[in-house]
């Protein structure tokens, strides 16, 4: 198990009932994705802590240098299930941090980046 967290009973009773409480495609990724694990994206390798559950079937992940080694700490949405699996913790020897900490460093590192990007998504006909 990779558990980042260990609840009290008394918190699991209340995520239990708030799961009840869901929509049944809620309660599926819920279910699946309990926000107490640690997950891998199968696309890219990184280390994610689930941050909220869609009802069009996606989840929104947290992409951190707590548990990888990462440019800036963001929030992905639209990550879809089978992109995503639970995988071990840490070791002492795995890299982690965060590189940019300052919004202004992130924001004019994405200006930098933002018209080769959408170039290249440009030049592979995918949306904008």
């Amino acid at each position: 198990m990779a558990k980042i967290m260990v609840w009290t009973d008394q918190q699991q009773i209340e995520w239990n009932k708030w799961v009840e409480s869901r929509p049944p495609i809620i309660q599926d990724l819920c279910r699946r994705f309990p926000p107490y694990n640690l997950y891998k994206l199968e696309s890219t390798g990184q280390r994610v802590t689930i941050y909220s559950y869609s009802e069009d079937g996606t989840l929104t992940v947290n992409i951190t240098g707590e548990y990888n080694i990462v440019m800036f700490d963001r929030q992905v949405f639209g990550i879809k299930a089978k992109d995503i699996e639970e995988c071990e913790l840490l070791k002492d020897t795995d890299a982690t941090g965060t590189i940019l900490t300052e919004q202004e460093h992130v924001e004019n590192l994405l200006d930098a980046l933002r018209p080769e990007l959408l170039a290249e998504r440009r030049a592979k006909g995918e949306p904008i």
